[in-house]
């Protein structure tokens, strides 16, 4: 029963929508769904801001990477050396490979964050183009409901109009260079 649910406040929604005043749908209208996400991100502009966000902050991962293999040598060093260091240096060698592990978790957080600051700041700025991109595609199929995709448990993939705003997109991001 539990599983039943989502289906049945779903279900429930959509009637009750229906019931409404002028929200019946005649048969002759369209319908369509979009992934926005997908629409965004799938542009060749989108693609080419993401590789270079991604290189800009290249030198970042390579300095974590470094990190992470100095404290992997660290440990191997400590696990293989355990019977033949000092107490003193067992402490010390603990107390780098935590520092090190400390840093790499700072320096993963910090590289994540800026990429994410880097990744918003190109999503809102393609936004309004977006939003141009998606009355086009309206207009010029004549949809009359548009849906989210992320919202749909099913749809046929030729109600999808992804794809086609993503290529207007493309032409519009053109066109702004």
């Amino acid at each position: 029963m539990m599983f039943l649910k989502p289906f049945l406040k779903r279900y429930v929604g959509v009637l009750l929508l229906s019931l409404l005043p002028g929200f019946a749908m005649a048969a002759d209208q369209t319908i369509a769904v979009l992934d926005w996400r997908a629409a965004l991100l799938g542009t060749e502009q989108a693609k080419s801001e993401f590789e270079k966000i991604r290189n800009s902050l290249s030198g970042d991962e390579k300095e974590i990477r470094e990190l992470a293999e100095q404290a992997r040598k660290l440990q191997e060093r400590l696990k293989k050396e355990a019977d033949k260091l000092s107490d003193d240096d067992k402490r010390q060698l603990s107390k780098e490979i935590q520092e090190k592990a400390e840093e790499y978790q700072f320096l993963g957080q910090r590289l994540k964050k800026e990429q994410r600051q880097q990744q918003e700041a190109y999503i809102r700025n393609a936004r309004l183009m977006l939003d141009d991109a998606v009355r086009a595609v309206i207009e010029k199929a004549k949809i009359d409901l548009l849906l989210d995709r992320q919202a749909v448990t099913f749809v046929k993939p030729e109600l999808d109009v992804t794809q086609a705003v993503i290529k207007e997109l493309n032409v519009l991001q053109k066109k702004g260079k």
